[in-house]
């Protein structure tokens, strides 16, 4: 009868190199950068109003549909 073995290899991680954060401190003054960081927030914010909408009117059609 053959036997079989199990054999556990570790393996090893490397260290995560640092980050260098000149080149990004830097560049974060650069007009695409608060354009597109400007563009971020409108689009989240437009979704949110455009969920708080929709909620209101899903409450108002409720109520006006089935008064308590």
């Amino acid at each position: 009868m053959s036997q079989n073995q199990m054999t556990t290899t570790s393996q090893t991680i490397s260290p995560v190199a640092p980050i260098d954060a000149k080149p990004i401190i830097e560049n974060g003054e650069s007009p695409t950068a608060i354009i597109l960081a400007i563009a971020i927030l409108i689009s989240m914010l437009i979704g949110s109003i455009t969920g708080l909408i929709r909620v209101i009117l899903i409450a108002i059609f409720r109520k006006t549909k089935y008064p308590l």
